[in-house]
């Protein structure tokens, strides 16, 4: 990419950390954590990172409907201390939280702690580092913490999802920093999440779905797989859960097993789509446990069926099932969702073609599902 092609407009400072930190936040641009300066040529890295042009537009990102240009989510994706190898990966985590699908302008404007979980999957785990397995969620990485924490600053610095004044979450969350991890594909008994949504399993793909935050589900006597499902399924079926407040045919939910959880499952000849019909069923939850002043309401909404249970989805493909997470653990991780919102997986370039000369090569837009 040609060098002096950047439009943003420049600000000097101090060659200071606290000083850039200090005038970062002074201008509601960060979100609380220490940032690297968006130098020149730490932004013009982050661009010879993809062959896209700094000034198309990616994204329009809600809700003030701002473009995110490749040169907009550069800039951000500095900011939040990404390696400029991820770069790709952030990029398509923007495009997706930007499909109508996934109603980012809900998302942003909620009093509930919605915000987008990022899973990746295909080859450039291994190459950008991507955590799977032990604490994938949490303190385990750079690539994780950082591509998460980008997709955050579009949606703040683009987007203009700043708190109070325009995000209403009564709480907020720390997935609203950066919420970001891998499937541990080699360890699941399945195909990987990616290629069960229609992709190549050698194609590199970010998947975003709704999180108000992580329910840990545990369990250390299930014996079989169907009693493991079982507990899985009241695990999450609780009253308070944002999913009962919208129609049942609306939003999906992701659940991730780990490894132990999965192989115990698929050990019973279950497969993921009998895992997915185990809950549907199961999470029909008998109206007597809502406060008996609820059942009118829930009945006028037309969420009660004949036998007097509430379900939490309309069709057991709502439930999405991913592997991830360290071995020899006891424990699930669901992903309640705000209900509102349908997961979107977007392929994208993890290794950029380059040409003899050393340029990039042309490549075909990144798919979507």
């Amino acid at each position: 990419m040609a060098r002096g092609t950047l439009v943003s407009e420049r600000s000097t400072l101090p060659e200071d950390p606290d000083a850039l930190f200090r005038f970062v936040e002074s201008q509601g641009w960060g979100d609380g954590l220490p940032v690297l300066p968006p130098t020149e040529d730490r932004v013009q890295a982050m661009l010879d990172a993809t062959p896209r042009k700094p000034s198309e537009t990616a994204a329009i990102i809600e809700p003030r409907r701002g473009e995110a240009t490749i040169e907009k989510i550069a800039i951000n994706a500095v900011l939040a201390g990404c390696a400029p190898e991820v770069f790709p990966a952030v990029i398509a985590a923007v495009e997706a939280v930007a499909q109508p699908e996934f109603n980012l302008y809900a998302l942003n404007t909620t009093t509930c702690s919605a915000t987008p979980a990022i899973m990746i999957n295909g080859p450039a785990r291994r190459d950008l580092g991507i955590e799977c397995g032990y604490s994938c969620l949490g303190h385990n990485g750079r690539a994780n913490a950082t591509i998460g924490r980008a997709l955050r600053l579009v949606m703040r610095n683009v987007g203009g999802s700043i708190p109070g004044a325009v995000s209403k979450s009564c709480f907020g969350q720390p997935g609203r920093v950066s919420l970001c991890f891998g499937e541990w594909e080699e360890r699941s008994p399945w195909e990987p999440f990616h290629v069960r949504r229609g992709f190549d399993a050698q194609e590199d793909v970010v998947t975003v779905t709704c999180a108000t935050g992580t329910q840990d589900v545990a369990d250390i006597w299930a014996e079989t797989g169907a009693e493991l499902v079982e507990v899985l399924a009241h695990g999450i079926d609780w009253i308070g859960n944002n999913k009962v407040l919208v129609p049942q045919d609306r939003g999906d939910m992701l659940l991730l097993l780990c490894p132990d959880f999965a192989h115990k499952i698929a050990r019973d000849g279950l497969s993921v789509s009998d895992v997915q019909e185990m809950l549907f069923e199961q999470t029909r939850t008998p109206i007597e446990r809502w406060p008996k002043t609820y059942w009118p309401k829930l009945e006028e909404r037309g969420y009660v069926e004949s036998d007097g249970t509430v379900p939490l989805a309309a069709r057991p493909e709502q439930f999405l099932i991913a592997v991830a997470g360290g071995e020899s653990g006891h424990h699930a991780l669901y992903f309640c969702t705000f209900g509102l919102t349908w997961t979107v997986s977007r392929s994208f370039e993890g290794r950029p073609a380059r040409n003899e000369n050393g340029e990039f090569c042309e490549l075909p837009s990144a798919g979507d599902a």
